[in-house]
């Protein structure tokens, strides 16, 4: 393992991965981090004129509050799953690199339950949002002040839903990787 997370897999000779294109799916991800990176901007944009319309004129932009708060989770359900395929995600893998070493078939297998289980847990939110973005849908729900600002509700759910399942996706992908390199004979010490 890396810093950072990332997998173990050898990297790739530069010269080699400047050649590799992404994939239609890694391509797929990286749209929808970039519509993440540019709700960002327009937050920006909103938060800094917000504060300019407070400020200098005394009068704010309604609903400014409840838009941030609205898009904090679909901006980060619209980057997880890069994060994910970049090995960006948070987490520690002091005992998985020490058994990487040791016991490399061991460790892969590790990676494997691990990549299932978020492959699970991310199918299991899919399954349970879904009848919530079709009732918020069917009835119009809203989030907001009653009279100030009404933001749909049903929008954020299936950005919700849409990354969950490119998420799950993705952690299939990367147990199918793990399940081939645990599964690959091993390769012979090269001479230091």
């Amino acid at each position: 393992m890396q810093p950072g997370g990332a997998r173990m897999e050898p990297e790739a000779p530069p010269e080699q991965a400047a050649q590799e294109r992404p994939s239609p799916f890694g391509r797929f991800e990286a749209a929808l981090a970039a519509i993440g990176t540019g709700w960002i901007l327009v937050l920006m944009a909103l938060i800094c004129a917000d504060i300019v319309g407070r400020a200098a004129f005394n009068a704010p932009i309604l609903g400014v509050p409840e838009m941030v708060q609205f898009s904090i989770v679909g901006i980060v359900f619209l980057q997880l799953p890069l994060t994910l395929r970049t090995g960006g995600l948070t987490r520690s893998d002091l005992l998985l690199g020490a058994l990487a070493r040791a016991r490399p078939r061991a460790a892969q297998a590790m990676q494997l339950l691990f990549d299932l289980t978020g492959a699970a847990l991310l199918g299991i939110i899919v399954l349970t949002t879904w009848p919530l973005a079709h009732t918020a849908f069917a009835n119009k729900e809203f989030f907001g002040s009653t009279g100030v600002v009404h933001i749909p509700t049903g929008p954020l759910k299936a950005i919700i839903i849409l990354g969950c399942a490119t998420m799950a996706l993705q952690f299939l992908l990367h147990a199918w990787r793990a399940f081939r390199a645990m599964i690959a004979p091993p390769t012979a010490a090269r001479p230091t």
